[in-house]
């Protein structure tokens, strides 16, 4: 039985593989999203703990796992490296494309939330900010946003709101719905908003990031991107399905 931590593209990507191969497999999210699953697989939600997880693989003898979650997802990553390495099982990385970092005058990278909002407050304090960095960090940028006119972009999901009115983020400065996947629906959202600066992650093609780096780029606003963390080194990183079909074709079957 193989593990997949999905909710992501790469995670219906995964779910494509195992059933081209015909292989059982649980599918993982940390909170109940829609999945469409084939005759191989079977769903589950809810957030692991080490301990949790270490009992999990040992009940549902799983032999490896796919891990495809979101790259930001970072208490995910660390649980998994340690439960995998006691518990002697591969860890296969779905990884996600990500636009090359390049050197521009509006575009700012950063290693971490905490570098995100001292840079805001020293160069973009006053500015309209609109906030693509999720529901869960809403939190994180409540020093900006109280003094700061601010948007957050989040998922149209009942839960996504709950979050982010327990926060005390005004509801009417909260923008429902996916990322934008054309430069021209960002562009005019920027414009609608008339936004002054950006923050984003480096979520990868996946998360829409070149689209909101050439929507920035066009209206001439700061983008402030936090970096992508580090993976343990111990996961196995697979580019594409392709190479995770050829992986899964030799390992597990």
């Amino acid at each position: 039985m193989i593990l997949v931590f999905g909710g992501t593209t790469e995670g219906k990507q995964a779910i494509e593989v195992l059933e081209a191969l015909q292989l059982q497999y649980i599918y993982s999210s940390k909170t109940e999203i829609k999945v469409e699953l084939g005759d191989c697989g079977i769903y589950r939600f809810g957030a692991f703990s080490v301990e949790n997880l270490e009992q999990f693989i040992s009940d549902k003898n799983i032999t490896a796992i796919i891990h495809a979650s979101h790259p930001f997802a970072e208490e995910l990553h660390r649980t998994i490296d340690v439960v995998a390495e006691k518990c002697e099982i591969p860890v296969y990385r779905l990884q996600r494309e990500y636009p090359e970092r390049i050197q521009h005058a509006m575009i700012h990278y950063v290693d971490d939330y905490e570098d995100a909002l001292t840079l805001l407050h020293e160069k973009f304090n006053g500015k309209i900010l609109l906030g693509l960095t999720g529901v869960q960090t809403i939190v994180k940028f409540e020093n900006f946003w109280k003094n700061n006119l601010s948007y957050f972009r989040i998922l149209d999901r009942p839960s996504s709101k709950d979050i982010a009115l327990k926060s005390n983020f005004p509801e009417s400065q909260l923008i429902l719905g996916y990322p934008n996947t054309s430069v021209e629906a960002e562009v005019a959202l920027f414009q609608q908003k008339i936004i002054e600066v950006v923050i984003t992650k480096e979520s990868g093609n996946s998360g829409a990031l070149s689209v909101k780096i050439d929507a920035a780029k066009h209206c001439n606003i700061p983008i402030v991107i936090i970096k992508k963390p580090e993976l343990p080194i111990s996961f196995q990183l697979v580019n594409n399905k392709s190479a995770l079909l050829e992986i899964l074709k030799t390992t597990v079957q």
